[in-house]
């Protein structure tokens, strides 16, 4: 140890670079590892939709059409079927993730969380029934938003199969919140909301992991940070049974029903097919006040494209600094190793062995670049948002400090084996 020691005393500039060198090499690997877990789950997730057509079913109940249509109170239940009869359908998957402004009544705050934030907007505080609510931003999400995005939750659980569901005099909602509620709000807490012109509770069932994202009507991305999520309900049973039995304003029904209407519809079929199927669907339920809007897969094939040229790009320019950095790692050992022979000849002369001489030396290195790849390691760490990678970067950490342990290795044995110790004594 003493030997060690003596070798590393007075080295700083040497000391300082091998640091950095290690330093950078581990930092760019760990940063590469997370990237690369980032955008596997971004391709998994955009993966699904990308292997399906996606097409649009919006409504046609636009201003005066739509007053003239909700007057005749057997509509809804017309518009209801044509709803289920879509849902039900086997041969396409019913998606919805739509945006929806919700009132939050004790609200955080923060003003991040209001629906005109991103506008610059500071309307956003209404009366209602003598009470203040903020217009809050929100999603309500059908059962397939979970089955096809990757939503993990860093505390409580997906809505169950009831929470799809409306029941006459049903009070309370579970909602899902973003991870940026978590400082405000904990598991099971009951929110006060105005949803559809109507007061629910919404009883705290979960949170999502920070920088959860779901595909949505308007963005292939939406990250779910600030949002309340809302299971998108159907109803249990026929609107004009449901207006007999509750007190609940109509409007509330029909926001529902319409909000159906800008759903997507994944399929394997072509344009023709799913146009045929939903003409079947209208016949039976003599609704025809739709549209469907042709395939809307792009934005899904561009973001899978993406994501997909981003990790390429993380690859060639990680491989590149890799390489570079390795090389100048390879230099500047054997470099030193060169420049510091006589030091070495003089460990030699005082009767240290041969092999105690490579030891120290491998040692020496070993120490530092274990230094700088536990710093590369805690400085990951600290600005990840996601550690349950942490056991992976601990494994490729502890390869790189062994990469550099066997560069050093070949350097000292191959200098050693091809100078002539005994010339360098003489002066030779």
């Amino acid at each position: 140890m003493n030997t060690t020691r003596l070798l590393l005393k007075n080295k700083k500039l040497f000391t300082l670079l091998t640091v950095l060198l290690s330093f950078i090499f581990s930092l760019v690997l760990f940063v590469l590892l997370v990237n690369i877990n980032i955008s596997k789950i971004e391709i998994r997730s955009a993966s699904k939709f990308h292997n399906y057509n996606i097409y649009q079913i919006s409504d046609d109940l636009i201003g005066e059409r739509e007053i003239e249509f909700f007057k005749d109170v057997k509509n809804y239940d017309i518009l209801n079927d044509f709803n289920n009869g879509v849902f039900k359908n086997s041969k396409v998957v019913f998606y919805n993730a739509v945006s929806q402004q919700i009132g939050l009544k004790e609200y955080p705050p923060d003003k991040k969380f209001s629906a005109y934030y991103e506008w610059g907007s500071n309307n956003d505080i209404y009366e209602y029934e003598g009470e203040l609510y903020q217009t809050t931003k929100s999603i309500q999400v059908t059962k397939s938003v979970f089955d096809y995005n990757i939503v993990e939750l860093m505390e409580g659980q997906p809505f169950d199969d009831s929470a799809y569901v409306y029941v006459a005099g049903r009070k309370e909602i579970p909602v899902i919140l973003g991870s940026d509620y978590r400082p405000y709000y904990k598991l099971n807490d009951q929110l006060e909301i105005h949803y559809y012109f109507e007061k629910f509770i919404g009883r705290v069932v979960g949170f999502a992991k920070e920088n959860s994202s779901i595909f949505t009507n308007l963005e292939p991305q939406q990250v779910l940070n600030r949002y309340i999520l809302l299971p998108s309900m159907s109803l249990s049973e026929q609107p004009t049974k449901l207006l007999q039995k509750t007190d609940v304003d109509e409007v509330f029904f029909r926001a529902l029903l319409l909000s159906k209407m800008g759903g997507h519809l994944m399929t394997n079929l072509n344009a023709l097919e799913v146009r045929k199927e939903i003409g079947e669907i209208e016949k039976a339920t003599n609704f025809t006040d739709y549209q469907i809007i042709g395939a809307n897969s792009l934005s899904v094939d561009l973001l899978y494209k993406m994501i997909d040229a981003n990790q390429t790009h993380i690859f060639t320019i990680s491989g590149v600094v890799f390489i570079f950095i390795l090389c100048a790692f390879y230099l500047f050992v054997k470099s030193f190793i060169k420049r510091q022979f006589d030091t070495y000849l003089v460990f030699i002369m005082s009767g240290v062995a041969n092999h105690k001489i490579k030891k120290n030396i491998q040692l020496e290195f070993s120490i530092l670049n274990g230094m700088s790849i536990g710093l590369a390691l805690l400085c990951t760490v600290l600005f990840m948002q996601d550690i349950s990678i942490i056991s992976i970067l601990i494994i490729a950490g502890f390869l790189v400090w062994l990469l550099f342990n066997v560069v050093v290795y070949m350097l000292v044995n191959n200098l050693l084996a091809t100078t002539n110790v005994i010339e360098k004594l003489k002066g030779d």
